[in-house]
């Protein structure tokens, strides 16, 4: 990262690209945010579970879907955070910090491509991926997909250069591994772009990039088999119930093209031009372009669809845009005759002002799953030394952190629309939803609420629980309702 006379890019502008972006992924990951449940209930949770023997279960892990080296590298950040301030947020925050920190790489990678043009691409390329919304929005959320988008796109990116050493490509062959092991979705994405790059290099580089690879799979293989499991029994697991059985379907099928619509509803009039932007970038480095359009052609192929499926994609895309960026200003200005760096600034401005538009999209994402108030009141429930119980009444099961966030091993209640009634009994902590009030017991005093749509109050009351079994119990529910 220091000064580089072929180019003009100082040790200075790498501090200001890189400092712009770790302020905006921090300021993301002190937000009280939840995209999607798995973070919670597959990642966070795991994590916890590696660490105090108890957690909530989703199906995944009951079905042996999951594998537990990701929970466990989530586990040691968590862990810093319960022996620094256990009665605080930060065993959730740091594992947030530590992504957020994490995915300063894709901005690297940014850079670096550019910096390999101009000074001018190092710019455009590097703010681009500093301040895009996908980029900051993701970055703190452990979620595999972030995971392997953090491994795999900086590691595609470095392919741009045909002459690395071997230790060097063993490195890009350890990142492409385990992005694997994080998605095993992505590797016929990550297969083509490799192939085509060891095409061009007449396969000079293919035993340190599949030594590298096939190091990563031994991680893998030992994590698992250390957990108890056969090496990668939870990835034929995973195809089996997902795939070959089509469980996956109960959350939602939809067809082909359906991805077009999701982008757009993130992007709207940003997209055509983004991804106008990406395809001229590709003319410098079409291995990213390559990974990109083939992970979106096989997510399109499977019925389930997520947003999330696509952020390594996304990332690659937007890492050609910015590049592509400086090329579109050299080219705008030889039309006019005017200058390239006017045309570069304003391009740079237009890029933020897009940015700020997508903003509000990610917001709208985060409310109907783990809201602020919810969070701030399970924390107020850890802190009570009498808590026998705590409840959720009102609202489904991903509308709370589980035990990663509440840390005491007290029982879970859920009710949600349409459930039967919990004893009120067997809690004296609840966050209650607008409506239903009436099912608490008078002895529940109101502490605090939150207004909107979503009403949520704070009720809590003196005294034991009574401790019988319960339907409601949230593993149990889960159980029961095959989740």
């Amino acid at each position: 990262m220091g000064d580089d006379p072929a180019n003009g890019v100082t040790r200075r502008d790498w501090l200001v690209v890189l400092g712009l972006a770790l302020a905006l992924r921090l300021a993301s990951a002190g937000f009280e945010t939840v995209l999607h449940p798995d973070e919670v209930y597959q990642y966070l949770e795991g994590a916890f579970r590696t660490t105090h023997g108890y957690s909530v279960m989703t199906w995944e892990y009951r079905d042996g879907m999951r594998a537990d080296l990701y929970p466990w590298l989530l586990s040691w950040p968590m862990r810093l955070g319960e022996w620094i301030a256990p009665d605080s947020r930060l065993p959730i925050l740091l594992p947030r910090i530590a992504m957020a920190v994490l995915s300063l790489g894709i901005v690297g990678a940014a850079g670096w491509l550019g910096a390999r043009v101009s000074r001018a691409h190092f710019w455009t390329a590097g703010l681009v991926a500093a301040v895009w919304t996908d980029l900051v929005g993701f970055a703190p959320h452990p979620l595999t997909e972030q995971m392997a988008a953090l491994l795999a796109v900086p590691a595609i990116a470095l392919l741009a250069k045909r002459d690395w050493s071997a230790r060097v490509l063993a490195g890009i062959g350890f990142a492409l591994g385990l992005a694997f092991l994080f998605r095993p979705h992505l590797a016929p994405a990550i297969g083509l772009a490799a192939l085509c790059y060891l095409w061009t290099v007449r396969f000079a580089g293919l035993a340190p990039l599949l030594g590298g690879s096939v190091l990563a799979l031994a991680v893998g293989a030992g994590s698992d088999w250390l957990g108890g499991d056969y090496p990668f029994e939870w990835m034929v697991n995973n195809f089996t119930r997902n795939i070959v059985d089509n469980v996956s379907a109960r959350y939602g099928v939809s067809g082909p093209l359906a991805y077009v619509g999701e982008v757009w509803q993130v992007w709207s009039i940003w997209t055509l031009p983004i991804l106008a932007l990406a395809a001229w970038g590709a003319r410098r480095y079409p291995l990213l372009l390559i990974f990109a359009a083939a992970n979106i052609v096989v997510h399109s192929a499977i019925g389930h669809k997520e947003y999330r499926f696509l952020i390594p994609s996304l990332t690659a895309l937007i890492l050609l845009a910015g590049v592509a960026t400086a090329d579109f200003a050299d080219w705008w200005a030889k039309r006019r005759g005017l200058s390239a760096d006017g045309r570069l600034r304003l391009l740079v401005v237009v890029w933020l002002l897009a940015a700020a538009t997508v903003v509000p999209v990610y917001k709208a994402r985060d409310t109907f799953i783990v809201t602020d108030f919810t969070a701030k009141a399970i924390d107020e429930a850890r802190g009570r030394p009498d808590l026998c119980g705590f409840a959720l009444v009102g609202r489904e099961f991903d509308g709370t952190y589980g035990y990663a966030r509440l840390r005491r091993d007290v029982p879970i209640f859920i009710r949600g629309r349409g459930d039967p009634a919990i004893d009120p009994a067997l809690y004296n902590h609840a966050v209650v939803w607008n409506g239903f009030e009436t099912e608490l017991s008078p002895a529940f005093d109101r502490k605090a609420c939150t207004g909107g749509e979503q009403k949520q109050c704070v009720y809590v009351r003196k005294g034991g629980c009574s401790g019988a079994p319960s339907p409601s119990e949230i593993n149990r529910y889960l159980r029961e309702h095959d989740m």
